[in-house]
C-alpha cells in the first residue's frame, strides 16, 4: 500500500538516502571501521541466556498463583470462623473471588509496568549499550523476588500488598525488557541473512526454559514449601547476571546515537515512531509513502489477538467438555510448548533458509526469461570508490566539497528477505485454518492432536521481527524490536479480555467450542491485512526531508 507524490528536484531542503548492498559498504568521503565478525559461539551463549533467564522467570509463575490463594485464605479466616473438621478450608466463593481479584490486579500491574520496562530497556540499549541493558533487566528481577519473598513470609493481606507493590520494580527489570535486549543482542552478533532464523531459535529456547521453569516451580514448592521457589529463583537470577557478565561480549556502542538519546527524553518513545509511514523515491522520480512496517504491525497484533488465547482456551474447553483435570491440562500445555519450541528451534530456520533460496532462484529465472540479468538497486563498493575519486581530495570553505548522498545500509538486496514476509502470511493463514477446524473437536484425543498440530504454524512473530529489521535503518533496530514487542504485549493483554468474554458467552449457550471458530476468523483477517504488506519497490531510495535529516544527524 503506497501513496504517491510528485518529486521536486533535490535541494538544500531535502536529502536522498540511497540503498546500499550491505552494512559494511563505506560512505562516500568516509570509510567506517569494518564491522566486527562475531564467532559462532557467541550466538549459542545468547541462546543459552534466553533458556536460563526464561527458566528463572518460570520457577515462580505457578507457585505465585498458589501463594495468593493461601494468603487470601489465611486472611479470610482472621475474621471468619474456621470450618468444621473434614470440611475443605479454602474452597468457598468469597475466597475464590478475592483470589481472582488479586491475581487480576497482579496481571494488570505486570502488563502496565512491563510496557514501561520495554521503553526503558530500549532507551538503556541506546545510551549504555546492549550488555549493560541486559545486565540491568536480568539483575533487578532478583531484587523484586527478594521483596516478594518477604511478602510470602509475611502472609495474609499484608503479604499480598507487599507482592503487589513489588511489581513496581518490573519497570527496570522484567520479561519484556530482557527479551528485547536479547533479541537486539542476537540481531547484532549474526549475519543479516541469519537474523530471522536466529530470532526464531531464541523464542524456541525461551519456550524450553519456561516449560522447565514451570515444572521445577511445582517440584520445588512440593518439596520445600511455598517460600522455596522464590528463594531458588533469587539464586537463579543472580547466576544469570553472573553468566551474562562473564559469557557475553560487549557490543560496541554507537556513541553519536547515545549522546543524542541521552539529551532528549522524547527518544524514550522512539519505538512508537517505527510505524509511521516513510517516504521513498522510486527510480522514476516519484516519491511515495511506504506502509510496510505499519501493515506488518497491524497483522501481528491481529494474529496474536487470535492465537494468544489458545493455551488458555484449550484448558478451559477441555475442562468444560471432557472434564480434564489439572494433570491432564499440564500435559496438554507441555506438549504444545515442547512442540512449538522444537519447531522454532529446528524447523523454522530451515524453512526460512530454503524458502529464500527458492524465491531467489525463481526471481533469477524470471529475469533470465526477460533476456536481461537480475536487476539490482544497490551501489557497489567499486562504484562508490569511483564516485569518491571524482571529488577533489582537499576542500576548503572557498571550494566546498559537493553534496554527498548518505548511504543507507539495508543489509541485503530486498529479494533475499521477501520470503520472510511471505512466511508471515502463510503462518497466519495456517493458524486461522487449523484453529477454525478445532471447532469440530468431539473427543479428548482430538484436543491433544490440536495441541500438537497448531505449533506447526508458529513463527509469524519471529518472521515479523526479521522483516521489520530489514525495513528500518541499522541504528533503529532496537526501536524496531521494541515496537513489535509492544504490539505483541498489547495483543496478549487484549486477547485475554476479548476472548474471555466470547468464551463465556458461548459457554452459557453450551457451545464453547465455537470460540475456536472466532479465533480462526481473527487469524484469517490478520492474513488478509498482511497481503497488503511489501518491501519498498526495487530501486527505491529513502527520501528524507530537511527536518528528518536533522533528526537523523
Amino acid at each position: 500500500m503506497t501513496t504517491e507524490t510528485s518529486n521536486p528536484p533535490p535541494s538544500k531542503a531535502s536529502s536522498i538516502t540511497a540503498v546500499a548492498p550491505s552494512e559494511d559498504t563505506p560512505l562516500l568521503g568516509h570509510r567506517p571501521e569494518a564491522p566486527r565478525i562475531w564467532p559462532k559461539s557467541v550466538i549459542w551463549f545468547v541462546l543459552f541466556t534466553a533458556f536460563l533467564v526464561s527458566l528463572s522467570f518460570g520457577i515462580t509463575q505457578v507457585p505465585l498463583i498458589y501463594v495468593f490463594g493461601v494468603m487470601t485464605c489465611d486472611d479470610y479466616f482472621k475474621s471468619h470462623p474456621e470450618p468444621g473438621p473434614g470440611l475443605p478450608r479454602c474452597q468457598n466463593h468469597a475466597i475464590e473471588a478475592s483470589t481472582a481479584r488479586a491475581v487480576a490486579l497482579l496481571g494488570a500491574s505486570t502488563t502496565l509496568f512491563g510496557v514501561i520496562n520495554l521503553f526503558f530497556t530500549g532507551w538503556t540499549i541506546k545510551v549504555w549499550g546492549l550488555k549493560k541493558a541486559l545486565l540491568i533487566t536480568v539483575f533487578w528481577p532478583a531484587v523484586r523476588l527478594i521483596v516478594q519473598t518477604i511478602g510470602v513470609e509475611t502472609g495474609a493481606a499484608p503479604g499480598i500488598i507487599i507482592i503487589q507493590c513489588s511489581q513496581i520494580l518490573t519497570m527496570v527489570g522484567g520479561p519484556a525488557g530482557y527479551l528485547l535486549a536479547l533479541n537486539s543482542f542476537a540481531a547484532e552478533v549474526v549475519e543479516p541473512a541469519e537474523r530471522t532464523a536466529t530470532l526464531g531459535r531464541l523464542t524456541g529456547f525461551s519456550l524450553f526454559g519456561t516449560a522447565i521453569g514451570f515444572l521445577l516451580g511445582g517440584i520445588i514448592s512440593d518439596a520445600g514449601g511455598i517460600v522455596a521457589p522464590f528463594r531458588v529463583a533469587i539464586g537463579a537470577f543472580l547466576l544469570c547476571t553472573l553468566y551474562v557478565l562473564l559469557a557475553l561480549p560487549s557490543v560496541p556502542l554507537n556513541k553519536a546515537l547515545a549522546a543524542k538519546t541521552s539529551k532528549s527524553l522524547s527518544t524514550f518513545f522512539d519505538p512508537l515512531k517505527m510505524f509511521v509511514p516513510r517516504k521513498w523515491q522510486l527510480p522514476s522520480g516519484k516519491v511515495q509513502r511506504e506502509f510496510g512496517t505499519l501493515i506488518v504491525g497491524i497483522g501481528v497484533f491481529l494474529g496474536i489477538l487470535a492465537t494468544g488465547y489458545i493455551p488458555v482456551l484449550l484448558q478451559m474447553y477441555a475442562t468444560d467438555a471432557f472434564q480434564f483435570t489439572a494433570n491432564h491440562n499440564g500435559w496438554l500445555i507441555s506438549i504444545n510448548c515442547l512442540i512449538r519450541g522444537l519447531f522454532l528451534t529446528l524447523a523454522f530456520p530451515t524453512i526460512i533458509s530454503t524458502g529464500r533460496k527458492w524465491l531467489d532462484a525463481r526471481h533469477d529465472r524470471k529475469q533470465q526469461a526477460k533476456g536481461h540479468q537480475r536487476s539490482s538497486s544497490t551501489i557497489s563498493a567499486k562504484d562508490i570508490e569511483t564516485l569518491r575519486s571524482s571529488f577533489p581530495a582537499p576542500h576548503t570553505n572557498s571550494s566546498p566539497m559537493p553534496p554527498v548522498p548518505q548511504i543507507s545500509a539495508t543489509d541485503e538486496p530486498k529479494e533475499s528477505f521477501a520470503f520472510d514476509l511471505h512466511y508471515i502470511k502463510f503462518s497466519l493463514f495456517a493458524d486461522g485454518v487449523i484453529t477454525a477446524l478445532a471447532t469440530f473437536i468431539t473427543k479428548p484425543w482430538h484436543v491433544y492432536l490440536f495441541a500438537a498440530v497448531v505449533p506447526l504454524a508458529a513463527g509469524a512473530g519471529s518472521a515479523a521481527k526479521g522483516t521489520i529489521l530489514q525495513m528500518c535503518e541499522p541504528e533503529r533496530r532496537a526501536d524496531a524490536l521494541g515496537a513489535i514487542s509492544l504490539v505483541e504485549m498489547l495483543a496478549r493483554l487484549s486477547t485475554t479480555g476479548l476472548f474471555g468474554l466470547i468464551f463465556s458467552a458461548f459457554a452459557a449457550e453450551g457451545k464453547s467450542g465455537y470460540t475456536f471458530a472466532v479465533n480462526g476468523a481473527f487469524a484469517l483477517v490478520a492474513f488478509g491485512v498482511t497481503l497488503f504488506a511489501r518491501f519498498p519497490p526495487e530501486g527505491a531510495v529513502r527520501y528524507a526531508e530537511s527536518g528528518d535529516a536533522e533528526d537523523e544527524s
